[in-house]
């Protein structure tokens, strides 16, 4: 049987993305409405936010809502008419009218069959792995930077919903260079790893699956560069699970950034 595995290099930046006003009185020329956004317990929309904004007539607004550890997140309900996806978590709608929306969640992880570790573990695994590396060339230790995560998150989830596997971002995710500081730098690593490696055979164990990213990575020398770039002082690394086909994969997006 042949042994599967995906991977790419550095990361192409694109433009940020649209939202709306907060408070009341914005959305510009024309006529406004009023976006209210609220979540259930076990997670946040994280864009635009929550609470309500002013938003021009016709305004795509894009919305990420993110889970808490534990919980997965469901679908939105409220006035959901000009949701493009009510089931995922990273879509947008459009204000034609002023409405009210809201994130839902349910506890327990959206964990695919025969999968028995969750996306955060799988996250912070490989974080802990990327550190060992990094130690055995004398370099600092990354901290987990909670923006970074966030975007990396992101992206993981928006490959697997939007079937794509690319640096590239999707319409309405926000680029690898969200709020950057001056006088920063980001990288970024890909895998799409297959939690079995052959069909008919056992699924990979957490451990397993994370180290085998972590050797591909440093296998290749674009992704061993972010990972021992000497400048590098913080990551984020996101995980979503994609069911295709016989197989079970796993999204995984690491972004790097230092200061120079």
């Amino acid at each position: 049987m042949k042994r599967i595995g995906s991977l790419l290099i550095v990361a192409a930046l694109i433009a940020g993305m649209a939202g709306c006003s907060g408070g009341v009185g914005g959305g510009g020329y024309g006529e406004s409405h009023i976006l209210t956004i609220t979540s259930t317990a076990g997670g946040s929309v994280t864009f635009p936010g929550e609470g309500t904004f002013t938003c021009a007539e016709g305004k795509v607004v894009d919305l990420l809502a993110e889970p808490e550890a534990g919980y997965h997140f469901v679908n939105w309900t409220g006035n959901v008419g000009t949701i493009a996806n009510v089931n995922s978590s990273l879509t947008t709608i459009t204000t034609n009218d002023s409405y009210s929306i809201q994130a839902n969640f349910l506890e327990g992880s959206s964990i695919p069959l025969g999968i028995n570790y969750t996306e955060s573990e799988v996250e912070e695994l490989i974080i802990v792995l990327v550190n060992d590396e990094r130690q055995q060339f004398d370099l600092t230790t990354l901290s987990e930077d909670a923006l970074l995560t966030s975007l990396a998150r992101e992206h993981s989830t928006s490959m697997v919903e939007n079937n794509f596997f690319s640096h590239e971002r999707y319409p309405g995710e926000r680029p690898l260079s969200y709020n950057m500081s001056p006088g920063t730098i980001r990288g970024e690593n890909l895998a799409k790893m297959p939690t079995r490696e052959y069909i008919p055979g056992p699924y990979l164990s957490l451990q397993e699956v994370c180290e085998w990213a972590v050797s591909s990575w440093m296998d290749s020398s674009g992704h061993r560069e972010n990972i021992l770039e000497p400048l590098y002082a913080r990551t984020g690394v996101g995980v979503s699970f994609s069911e295709e086909g016989a197989f079970t994969y796993i999204y995984i997006t690491q972004i790097f950034e230092g200061d120079y």
